[in-house]
């Protein structure tokens, strides 16, 4: 079986797509600045620093380096480092990859944010850029991963609202209805893409097995905030509220970043259907009832 080095590997995504990996057979490597098991491998791109055990066994690359898009303000500061954190780590890993010579595949997480907001029509992947910041941070992060395309075949994958009852957004949604303060945000009308866990794991997994290139839109689907908020209460067993956080509010304390929870994106999922990657969960309803039963 083959030997896989992951990036950002002890994030949400990187932790269920390590035990997917290493449940079909795959060796599974972390780079990680402090390593305390003997499967990692240290690294600290901004020293251009890598511990070159292993690496000769690497026969493939999955990239989920990059800081927390949610989890500060964008001050200018902050989107130099979300951008510097994403662009700068896949440089690195492409100079490293002078030290893997039997890499034969590179995968990379990428963001579904990347078309603008508020278009009426389902974004497939060859629409082009948006040109607000989420949108040129793609841009750069894709086009980085782009450079391996003279090594192996390259995938990205534009990654939705990830739905995982242990982290990312759901888990701060989740913590208000708790207390019983479940309430659309914005609008309520403005469409969110997402996808459960185990869907995209088994995504980047089956992009490996299949030898995939190129980009896809990495989400079961989408549904409006409303219904969202909705859906989870009533799982939750928790009162939903009208009227909803208005957008002004959210904009004072969120700034630029507030625009991922008010503004609309839909996105079409074609593309890796007929790439032959099937869906788990059909719809949001099926997808939350395994999260909140859990």
């Amino acid at each position: 079986m083959k030997t896989v080095l992951i990036s950002g590997g002890r994030g949400l995504i990187g932790k269920s797509l390590s035990r997917m990996l290493k449940q079909k057979g795959y060796t599974v490597y972390k780079l990680t600045r402090k390593p305390k098991k003997s499967s990692h491998i240290y690294w600290n791109p901004e020293k251009q620093t890598i511990e070159s055990k292993y690496l000769s066994e690497i026969d493939i690359i999955i990239n989920l380096a990059g800081s927390n898009i949610a989890s500060k303000k964008w001050s200018n500061d902050r989107k130099i480092d979300l951008v510097n954190s994403r662009v700068n780590s896949i440089n690195f890993l492409k100079k490293s990859a002078e030290k893997m010579p039997n890499l034969k595949y590179f995968i990379s997480a990428s963001g579904i944010n990347c078309y603008g907001y508020n278009g009426p029509h389902e974004k497939i992947e060859s629409d082009p850029y948006g040109r607000d910041f989420l949108s040129r941070l793609v841009k750069d992060w894709e086009t980085a991963s782009d450079s391996f395309s003279d090594i192996c075949p390259v995938a990205k994958l534009r990654i939705a609202m990830v739905i995982d009852r242990r982290g990312g957004a759901l888990k701060k949604i989740m913590r208000p209805i708790k207390f019983g303060l479940g309430s659309p945000l914005g609008s309520g009308k403005q469409y969110v893409p997402w996808i459960h866990i185990d869907d995209l794991c088994s995504m980047f997994v089956y992009c490996i097995e299949n030898n995939i290139s190129g980009t896809y839109n990495a989400a079961n689907g989408y549904i409006s905030n409303h219904e969202l908020m909705k859906t989870i209460t009533k799982k939750m067993k928790k009162p939903f509220f009208l009227p909803a956080v208005p957008k002004g509010i959210l904009k004072v304390f969120l700034g630029e970043m507030a625009s991922m929870l008010t503004e609309s994106l839909k996105v079409s999922n074609e593309k890796i259907r007929k790439a032959g990657f099937r869906f788990r969960y059909a719809n949001f309803d099926s997808a939350i009832t395994e999260i909140v039963k859990k």
